[in-house]
């Protein structure tokens, strides 16, 4: 087993941010887990999801997106 993710500290993302980010991550996906290289087909809401850089880079492209689209109003909030 590799030990990439050893020395780093995961997100965690807890609820209110969590209602805005799931469906960006919800996405992406299914994705290969970072960790053993298998399918996930859903983000798994209570364990452990590790997203490689490849998927992280789409997630941070769609709220990209999703920002150069907000009203001025919102994007003040």
């Amino acid at each position: 087993m590799k030990d990439w993710h050893y020395y780093r500290d995961p997100l965690r993302v807890y609820s209110p941010d969590f209602d805005i980010l799931v469906s960006y991550f919800n996405q992406v996906y299914p994705i290969i887990d970072a960790s053993d290289n298998t399918e996930r087909d859903r983000f798994d809401v209570c364990f452990d999801n590790w997203i490689k850089k490849d998927y992280w880079i789409k997630i941070i492209h769609n709220i990209e997106v999703d920002l150069i689209n907000f009203s001025k109003d919102a994007l003040e909030f």
